[in-house]
């Protein structure tokens, strides 16, 4: 198992620290699914198949992005680059995280970094603050990223509160045939319930539409396409 070391972010203390942000292929990134924000998917369908999850630990419904088929196995890193042009901000966070004031509250916390990740050094890569202990532009993007996906909480809570009122989700099975008889599936998926959503009618439609709800559900179908290019880079890794 990877050593994990958090500490809360310092001026002093972490002003020679450097982040190469050209390293993807690292163990945080060797995930196969990426939670994401309401907010992203119209950027994201565009390049990840996204599939509504649950949090095994509240139970509660998560958007993610499908990275790859087993756990550990990011098909989106090949040969040390990430075959995407828009990372999820959860990814791009990496290696920072938040440390709230207090469980459940957003509204308040400060920024922690794993000392122990890959990316971490002192010769290569952004610094973190300038000579007067000033936050670079880089960790200001970070900063920003944080922002965005505090901000962004409520909004995805009630996006997804609002699918499951409405009966618009639906567990699903994905089956990825790998070829010579490999077939692999995925469990714990969540679809967009389409026969529900094209019976939507009256107030129950009137509140989908005003809720943003129908636009999510097209954004979330739209990026099942994506489905087929994991599956062909499985297929790839397989035989090589």
């Amino acid at each position: 198992m990877t050593k994990t070391t958090i500490e809360l972010l310092d001026s002093i203390q972490h002003k020679s620290l450097r982040i190469d942000t050209t390293l993807v292929d690292v163990p945080h990134n060797h995930i196969n699914a990426a939670n994401v924000s309401v907010t992203e998917l119209a950027t994201l369908n565009h390049e990840y198949p996204i599939f509504i999850t649950k949090n095994p630990h509240t139970g509660k419904f998560l958007f993610s992005a499908i990275l790859g088929i087993h756990s550990g196995q990011n098909l989106y890193i090949q040969e040390g680059k990430w075959k995407a042009n828009y990372l999820p901000l959860d990814v791009l966070r990496k290696p920072f995280q938040a440390m709230l004031e207090k469980e459940d509250s957003f509204s308040g916390g400060r920024i922690a970094i794993d000392v122990s990740s890959p990316v971490i050094g002192t010769q290569k890569g952004e610094l973190l603050f300038d000579d007067e202990g000033k936050p670079t532009a880089y960790l200001q993007r970070i900063q920003n990223t944080f922002g965005q996906l505090m901000g962004s909480i409520k909004a995805t809570e009630d996006v997804l509160d609002g699918l499951y009122k409405h009966d618009l989700l639906e567990a699903v099975t994905l089956e990825f045939d790998l070829g010579n008889d490999n077939v692999e599936k995925m469990n714990g998926l969540y679809a967009i319930n389409k026969k529900v959503l094209s019976s939507l009618t009256g107030v129950a439609l009137e509140e989908c539409h005003k809720a943003g709800l129908l636009e999510v559900c097209h954004l979330v179908m739209s990026s099942g396409a994506h489905v087929q290019k994991l599956i062909q880079w499985a297929r790839e890794v397989s035989s090589s």
